[in-house]
């Protein structure tokens, strides 16, 4: 439900901003709005620490085992 909520108010900032801007503004906050999802992910959903020792082995990792707790 978290990552639905974060997803869904990137999208209405973006129609919100996009019927008022135009051009360079629109890809500018598309581009922010997907770093921050993409640092979402990597820094808010998952434990680095665990991310981390999972790829010392040099095996796949397993992304559902470094989810934090909340998102389980």
């Amino acid at each position: 439900m978290l990552d639905f909520t974060v997803v869904a108010a990137v999208v209405i900032a973006f129609f919100g901003f996009a019927i008022f801007q135009t051009g360079i503004a629109n890809l500018l906050v598309a581009w922010f709005g997907f770093v921050g999802l993409g640092y979402y992910n990597a820094y808010v959903r998952h434990d680095r620490r665990l991310v981390d020792a999972a790829t010392g082995g040099g095996r796949p990792v397993d992304h559902r085992a470094t989810l934090r707790p909340a998102w389980r």
